[in-house]
């Protein structure tokens, strides 16, 4: 019973932990690229989403998706989208060019993706976007708070992950004491 209690609490772990480095995977490509121009825009303003030949295959549709916050009021291809997602055929290289405006209301990172629809190639980039209200820094570059000028660029829900794997570790070791103890009082 303990090994069996053991090994289900070792696998729960690895699944915990296996979790967030899925989640952040960047989308595989066969050999080429995306990149994004500029990489850090003002809300409301536009990026260019750029893919090199080979990316996708000659002439194939491409299925694009903006996903970050309030990402479905993205304008991708020069017109408003409802959901951010959007089809255009890649150029007879397989290359790709992409305009994207992000939100007005828009602040953080936005991932935009593009998937063949023949090929299932998949390559994207992300473009940061940077506050409307500009408050977050002084003109001199240094914080508004007094705090770091650096920015927080890590996931929270990877913290949760963490706090959940060291209390099923915590739980399972509890388990397997009791477990030892039972032993010992069973045994003569």
């Amino acid at each position: 019973m303990a090994k069996k209690a053991l090994a289900a609490l070792i696998v729960g772990v690895a699944i915990a932990l296996a979790i967030p480095a899925a989640a952040t995977a960047e989308p595989y490509t066969k050999g080429s690229s995306c990149s994004i121009a500029p990489t850090t825009v003002s809300a409301g303003a536009t990026a260019t989403l750029t893919c090199d030949a080979g990316t996708f295959q000659p002439s194939e549709l491409v299925a694009y998706t903006v996903s970050g916050e309030n990402g479905a009021d993205a304008n991708l291809a020069s017109y408003r989208t409802s959901s951010a997602h959007t089809t255009k055929a890649a150029a007879s290289d397989g290359s790709a060019v992409l305009r994207v405006t992000v939100p007005k209301d828009a602040s953080g990172a936005y991932k935009i993706t593009g998937i063949g629809e023949t090929s299932k190639a998949a390559s994207g980039a992300t473009v940061t976007v940077l506050p409307a209200d500009g408050a977050a820094t002084k003109s001199n570059d240094t914080p508004a708070s007094g705090g770091s000028t650096i920015a927080s660029t890590g996931s929270t829900i990877a913290a949760y992950i963490a706090w959940i794997g060291g209390a099923l570790v915590v739980l399972g070791l509890i388990v397997l004491a009791l477990l030892a103890a039972r032993r010992r009082r069973v045994a003569p």
